[in-house]
């Protein structure tokens, strides 16, 4: 039986730094605690990343890196918003509810999410990296997306509040769990269940991207 491959130390070590500053956030992670998990030397945080500010930084390119990834295609060579017509703006905004979704449905998402999270509630550097590397392209065509489907109805304002409350539908099923598993009454979102979200979410955001400017 062939062996798996061993994956590379850094990815280990930034994989569960990731884990480790989620958990517990900056102060709270320990670096030998890191090590110890990734079965690293200590010395090696020190020599590639100068010590546990520059393993946090790591980490949140590492997350950007990989969720840049994810989301290529709702980015990479898809038209500009302004040369679509509204209703293939709307698509196209389904399109990218349809990768966030997934991604935000994904198990591998649950350590970028925690790490992500405590960047919200109290920024460091590592939210400008977050930022710049996937919330401000994404965030920023969707919001494109959004004032095209509206067709004049709004202004940028009003699209970018649309843009956030499209966002927030699917945010709560990684972010809030808990709750959203307590209030659908599932054990688990499983194919079926992720099937019942993506209706419910694809019929919010038409209707978000159809109605008139909010009085």
């Amino acid at each position: 039986m062939a062996t798996k491959p061993k994956r590379p130390i850094d990815d280990r070590l930034l994989d569960t730094a990731i884990d480790q500053f989620g958990r517990k956030g900056l102060e709270g992670a320990s670096t030998r605690a890191i090590a110890a998990a990734a079965r690293t030397a200590m010395s090696s945080i020190t020599y590639h990343y100068g010590g546990k500010d520059g393993l946090h930084i790591a980490a949140a390119r590492h997350i950007g890196q990989q969720i840049g990834a994810r989301m290529a295609a709702a980015l990479g060579g898809q038209p500009n918003p302004s040369d679509l017509s509204p209703e293939a703006a709307v698509d196209a905004v389904l399109g990218m509810v349809d990768g966030f979704l997934g991604l935000m449905l994904a198990p591998e998402s649950a350590p970028w999410a925690r790490f992500i999270v405590r960047e919200q509630l109290e920024p460091t550097k590592a939210f400008t990296i977050l930022w710049e590397q996937f919330m401000k392209p994404l965030s920023g065509r969707l919001v494109a997306l959004t004032e095209r489907a509206g067709a004049g109805r709004w202004d940028a304002q009003e699209s970018r509040l649309r843009a956030l409350t499209m966002i927030g539908q699917l945010l709560v099923f990684r972010v809030a769990r808990a709750t959203a598993l307590a209030m659908t009454q599932w054990d688990d979102i499983g194919a079926t269940e992720a099937a019942a979200i993506r209706r419910v979410a694809h019929a919010n955001v038409r209707a978000i991207l159809s109605a008139g400017k909010s009085s």
